[in-house]
């Protein structure tokens, strides 16, 4: 009979807390949280003021087999420094990129070259190295899984990524 009575306890005890739920925390007005709205100090960025950056920023393309800078890699990349320069808090990472032709090392070398070749020149440009670091992703992360000169042309890139 004991085990009866345990049972029905524990059923009751249990439906308690399924029906209450967790307890939750009470905010009170002056306590909200800031979450990154600029009251940080001086040159504060808010989080949708970094997602706006980031979109901003232009993609930089690359022939095949190659890390030089066209002009049209050039003229993204002033326009990329431009905008970085207005936010000096923010750091840069240039993704290196590839299309899937050629070995994972060859692609990881060439993502490599090409992501500082884009750092070099936002040096050039002003912007301080220290805020700017390189990665190669090779032919790990296309933006277009096709098999196609269409396909390979966008993975042949330099993605700046920003972070705070």
């Amino acid at each position: 009979m004991n085990n009866c009575r345990l049972i029905i306890y524990i059923s009751a005890l249990l439906t308690v807390f399924a029906l209450t739920g967790c307890a939750k925390k009470i905010v009170r007005p002056n306590e909200v949280p800031s979450a990154g709205l600029g009251m940080a100090g001086p040159g504060a960025i808010a989080e949708g003021e970094l997602q706006g950056v980031q979109t901003s920023l232009k993609t930089i393309y690359f022939d095949f087999d190659n890390y030089t800078l066209s002009p049209e890699a050039q003229a993204a990349i002033n326009y990329d420094a431009d905008v970085l320069k207005r936010y000096p808090n923010l750091t840069v990472v240039a993704e290196g990129h590839c299309d899937e032709r050629g070995t994972a090392e060859y692609n990881l070398a060439l993502g490599e070259r090409r992501a500082g070749a884009v750092v070099e020149r936002l040096t050039a440009l002003g912007i301080p190295g220290a805020r700017l670091s390189t990665v190669s992703f090779g032919s790990e992360l296309p933006v277009d899984p096709n098999h196609n000169e269409q396909a390979w042309a966008k993975n042949r890139r330099v993605y700046l990524r920003v972070s705070k």
